[in-house]
């Protein structure tokens, strides 16, 4: 897994690439958990380079979007692949954030 970060004004985007799995779970929790705390802006994960998304990886994301609403700041996600959106639907975590 690779997480390339960009910073777009008081934001930051996050692109990932890879599996995010149970080996990857907690560096990418740690990128996003500092994203979050050198940012005041909102946060964008680019999930375009991801092929696969475990429980793990979705517990990942679910950690981060709670420490975003705790802090009363934006965290979306853009271009899933289909794959990836059907277990975001399936799951229910498609009502949990902003998907661009």
């Amino acid at each position: 897994m690779q997480i390339d970060r960009e910073q777009a004004g008081s934001d930051v985007v996050l692109k990932v690439s890879g599996r995010l799995d149970t080996p990857n779970a907690k560096p990418f929790e740690a990128s996003l958990m500092e994203a979050i705390s050198s940012t005041d802006g909102g946060i964008t994960v680019d999930l375009a380079g991801v092929d696969y998304v475990s429980s793990s990886g979705l517990r990942a994301l679910l950690v981060a979007g709670k420490a975003m609403r705790t802090a009363k700041r934006d965290l979306a996600l853009r271009s899933l692949q289909p794959q990836i959106r059907e277990v975001f639907d399936i799951s229910g975590f498609s009502t949990l954030f902003e998907i661009k």
